[in-house]
């Protein structure tokens, strides 16, 4: 994630405060409290969790400031960070939330612990300010030992009152923005429900039986499952579809087999669902069968680039793609457009051409390439290149293909040396010659190339 480091941007600040740019969100701050080796990060929602965007250091008299540039309208969280060591000060439970757009206009004070919004020009921050400050109590009993010693006989009886009180508040939401209202209203929910969740699964001096649960457990599992896509643009959104599927699971009457198949199906949203499969990946320490079958498993609802390619790198830092282990599943799009797979021609063997067409030893290459397809005509071998050249010459490589009359299956990949292909065989220099079995096991990640005999040899071992 690339961020903005605040220091030079904000060095007006030490004498004056921030001053406003059109296009911008401006937040004019002062923390109260010891400032000693802390600084500011202003962090955006994506994905359902926060990421750092920007950072500054408090002045000497606690001011600090952020001019910020906000491509699209949403929730964003001041922390404060101890700069040594980059460990949030989490006495406040996340709950310096702004909601950042064009022209909005901010003063706040904070300190470790406490957020003030002073003055505003936005009312949708006044609405949040309002809720922040109300719900803060329940996330004080819900969140953890280090905020609230309380155990359920004293969180329980007041549930009922946090829960009507939340009811209440989203009733009146109503700034005449329906996108932010509805927003802001899946926020108040989502709050409520999580920290109900929180509260049981952290410690405490004494926890309850489930006969012990209070009333709003039962309407939480019936009625509040993560439905809302919407719930990727809030800071607890994932957490809450962690918790929840954990919940689900945990009131089956039977213990599931698998763990996370159950947990999936008890998330309605397919989005969401991939988002769980994407964040379990984790627990998996080796390429094995276990994982191939939970990537099957999960691979119909990673459907956004962004679940793709973190799974994607994920593999990576598993796979060590040794002979006779599972090839990496590679896609490339052919002149048409239309995507193929490595695992599409499984039951052939695979001789793979990475090359591109700015490279002159790749085309040096193409005589022989040729003279081999031909060889292995009618034979169960598919020969498949596949180019890295970049998107911008992607027409050149269609040109080539057609005017050099290229046979076998050409391809070319999405994101030239950044690509999928690419990454996984950490190719760097091209021409690169790959063999896979018919199983789909690789024989060789640096095969001879065509113009060598042992290509020919390698093919024919093989066969």
């Amino acid at each position: 994630m690339k961020f903005i480091t605040a220091v030079a941007l904000f060095a007006l600040m030490l004498t004056s405060c921030v001053t406003k740019e059109s296009n911008y969100a401006l937040i004019n701050g002062q923390f109260i409290g010891e400032k000693e080796g802390k600084e500011i990060h202003l962090c955006k929602v994506e994905h359902g969790e926060t990421a750092k965007v920007a950072v500054t250091t408090i002045s000497a008299d606690g001011r600090f400031g952020f001019n910020y540039p906000v491509d699209k309208a949403g929730l964003y969280v001041l922390n404060v960070v101890w700069d040594k060591a980059l460990r949030s000060v989490k006495k406040d439970h996340d709950l310096k939330r702004l909601y950042l757009e064009d022209g909005v206009e901010l003063d706040v004070k904070i300190s470790d612990g406490t957020y003030e919004l002073l003055a505003s020009n936005s009312v949708k921050n006044d609405v949040l300010s309002e809720w922040n400050t109300k719900v803060d109590t329940v996330f004080s009993y819900s969140h953890g030992f280090s905020y609230n010693m309380a155990d359920y006989t004293s969180f329980f009886p007041l549930l009922p009152k946090y829960v009507d009180e939340t009811a209440a508040f989203k009733a009146k939401i109503n700034t005449g923005d329906a996108n932010f209202d509805e927003l802001m209203k899946l926020l108040v929910e989502t709050d409520m429900n999580a920290s109900a969740l929180t509260f049981i699964y952290t410690p405490r001096g004494k926890h309850p039986e489930r006969k012990d649960y209070a009333e709003y457990y039962e309407t939480l599992l019936n009625e509040k499952s993560p439905q809302s896509a919407r719930l990727l643009e809030l800071p607890n959104g994932y957490d809450y579809v962690r918790l929840y599927s954990m919940f689900a699971v945990m009131s089956l009457p039977d213990k599931p087999t698998d763990w996370n198949k159950a947990a999936m199906e008890n998330i309605p949203n397919d989005l969401l669902k991939g988002y769980y499969a994407l964040n379990n990946v984790s627990k998996f320490r080796t390429y094995d069968d276990a994982y191939v079958a939970y990537k099957a498993m999960v691979e119909p609802f990673l459907s956004t680039p962004y679940l793709k390619d973190e799974l994607k790198a994920f593999e990576m830092t598993i796979r060590d793609f040794e002979k006779g282990s599972p090839a990496f599943d590679f896609a490339g799009k052919d002149v048409n457009g239309k995507e193929h797979k490595l695992s599409d021609y499984k039951g052939n063997l695979v001789y793979i051409d990475v090359w591109a067409t700015w490279c002159g030893p790749c085309k040096s290459q193409i005589p022989a390439l040729k003279e081999l397809e031909k060889k292995y005509h009618g034979q169960p071998v598919t020969f498949l290149s596949i180019s890295v050249d970049k998107m911008k010459d992607q027409q050149k490589w269609k040109d080539f293909v057609k005017e050099e009359n290229l046979q076998g299956v050409q391809l070319m990949a999405d994101k030239a040396f950044a690509s999928d292909v690419a990454e996984a065989y950490r190719i760097n220099a091209i021409p690169r010659f790959m063999l896979i079995d018919m199983d789909g096991n690789i024989v060789s990640t640096d095969a001879p190339r065509p113009s060598d005999e042992k290509a020919n040899e390698l093919i024919k071992k093989y066969l």
